[in-house]
C-alpha cells in the first residue's frame, strides 16, 4: 500500500463519524441482523445482546440441561422447581412449570409488554424497553421490588430474542450506558444472564408450553454471597409461579376467549 492511501485510511478512521458507518453485525441461532447506522450509539448494547444469546444456547443446549443431571435442587412447590448450578461468573438458578398459553405468546408478553410487568409480578418495581436496536435485540431497564432480605436494585441490560430447536428464547445481560447513570433510587446490579425459554407444550402446542426460567446476578451492594445464595433460589421461584399464575388466570382468557 503506497504512503498517501495509508494516511487517507488513518485519516478517515480518526474521524468521529467513521464508526457511524461502520457495519456491525450479530450472528447467532442461525439468524445475522445488522446494526443499523442510526443505533451506531448501542453498538456495545448490540454486541451484548449477540453474546448473550450464544451463553444461552451453551446453557440450554448442554447435554444434562433437561434432567438437571448436574443441578441441585434448591426449592420446589406444587407447579415448579427450581435448581442450582455454579458456573463461570457465578450461580445460575434455573426452574420450570406449565404455562397456560403458546410459547410464542409467552415471550411476545415479555418482549412487547414489557412495562406491564410490575402489574402482576409483585418482585417488580418498574420496567422499561428504552431503546429498541433491530427487530430482535433493544435495551431495556427494570427496578426491582424489596424481595425478603434483598432490598431493590436497579438494572440497565440489552435483550435478544431468537426462536431455536422449536423454541423461543429471550435473553438479557447487563449494559453500561454513560447516556443512563446509575440513580440514588437502588444499587444497580449486574445480570450477567436472565433467560426465559418457552418450549410448546407437545399436548397442546397452540395454547400451551414449558416455561424456563435461568437467572444469574451479582446484587452489589452491601450483600453477602451466602446469605443472597440462601434466598435467589425462592426469589426465582416467586417469578416463575408469577408469570405461571398470570399467564394461566388472565392471558389465557384475553387470548383465547373461545377455549
Amino acid at each position: 500500500m503506497n504512503q498517501p492511501a495509508l494516511i487517507l485510511i488513518v485519516f478517515v478512521r480518526a474521524c468521529p463519524w467513521y464508526k457511524s458507518i461502520m457495519v456491525k453485525s450479530i450472528n447467532v441461532a442461525g439468524k445475522e441482523e445488522q446494526l443499523p447506522p442510526e443505533c451506531a450509539l448501542y453498538e456495545d448494547a448490540f454486541t451484548v445482546a449477540g453474546d448473550v444469546m450464544k451463553h444461552s444456547l451453551e446453557i440450554v443446549d448442554a447435554p444434562d440441561f433437561e434432567s438437571k443431571a448436574s443441578w441441585k435442587l434448591d426449592c420446589q412447590n406444587e407447579h415448579v422447581s427450581v435448581y442450582y448450578k455454579d458456573l463461570p461468573g457465578g450461580r445460575y438458578f434455573a426452574g420450570r412449570c406449565k404455562v397456560g398459553i403458546s410459547a410464542k405468546d409467552l415471550v411476545y408478553q415479555f418482549w412487547d409488554h414489557l412495562d406491564t410487568d410490575h402489574e402482576w409480578n409483585d418482585n417488580i418495581k418498574s420496567a422499561k424497553k428504552l431503546h429498541p436496536i433491530t427487530d430482535y435485540t433493544d435495551i431495556v431497564t427494570y427496578t426491582s421490588n424489596d424481595v425478603m432480605i434483598i432490598k431493590s436494585r436497579e438494572f440497565l441490560s440489552s435483550r435478544c430474542l431468537r426462536q431455536h430447536n422449536n423454541a423461543w428464547i429471550l435473553a438479557g445481560r447487563s449494559i453500561e450506558m454513560k447516556e443512563v447513570p446509575e440513580t440514588k433510587a437502588a444499587v444497580r446490579a449486574y445480570l450477567h444472564l436472565g433467560l426465559g425459554r418457552s418450549v410448546p407444550d407437545p399436548e397442546d402446542p397452540e395454547h400451551s408450553c414449558i416455561y424456563d426460567y435461568i437467572v444469574c446476578m451479582d446484587l452489589k451492594g452491601m450483600m453477602f454471597k451466602s446469605a443472597v445464595n440462601q434466598v435467589m433460589g425462592r426469589a426465582t421461584l416467586k417469578d416463575i409461579e408469577n408469570v405461571r399464575v398470570h399467564a394461566n388466570t388472565v392471558l389465557r382468557k384475553k387470548l383465547y376467549p373461545n377455549l
